[in-house]
């Protein structure tokens, strides 16, 4: 969807357009020519937590939406969604640049090198952090848990777990 149309569906949905959410959220679109994999940054629950601390809790409901829109329903958990959906995944080049950006707004990145399987939709494994989801190739910790842990990524998992 367009900014314009998101803002119209956020003026219908909540009173007000928040134009400054979507542009927030599409701000890389132009970055990574308009590829899929844009989305990856910051469409998701870690993404809507970022929007919420640079735009207050109003604006949580507003990126929510606009995610929803974009990805016909679904508000995945993490980056690491994109890596099970073929036509997100990036371009050869990109991932040095995307894993960049997302370590800048998350406090870390996924690994690019892992291509993941089994049905994202249908958790079969629950780690102790309270993650929910697939692991590759039946690992016995999720991603996160995997990760180097940094204050702002801590602090985003906290607050998605508490929903």
């Amino acid at each position: 969807m367009r900014i314009e149309e998101h803002a119209k569906r956020c003026e219908q949905e909540l009173g007000k357009p928040f134009i400054e959410v979507h542009c927030f959220l599409d701000q890389f679109a132009m970055k990574y020519n308009m590829s899929m994999a844009h989305r990856m940054i910051l469409h998701h629950r870690l993404g809507v937590e970022v929007v919420g601390l640079e735009f207050g809790p109003d604006a949580k409901e507003a990126a929510r939406l606009h995610i929803q829109d974009d990805l016909w329903g679904v508000l995945p958990t993490s980056p690491e969604w994109f890596l099970t959906q073929e036509n997100y995944l990036p371009t050869s080049g990109q991932e040095d640049s995307l894993e960049e950006d997302i370590r800048f707004f998350l406090g870390y990145a996924p690994d690019f090198n892992i291509c993941w399987r089994g049905d994202w939709h249908a958790p079969s494994f629950k780690c102790s952090c309270g993650y929910n989801g697939p692991t590759p190739n039946g690992a016995k910790q999720c991603p996160w848990c995997d990760m180097p842990k940094t204050e702002q990524f801590s602090m985003l998992l906290q607050k998605i777990l508490a929903t």
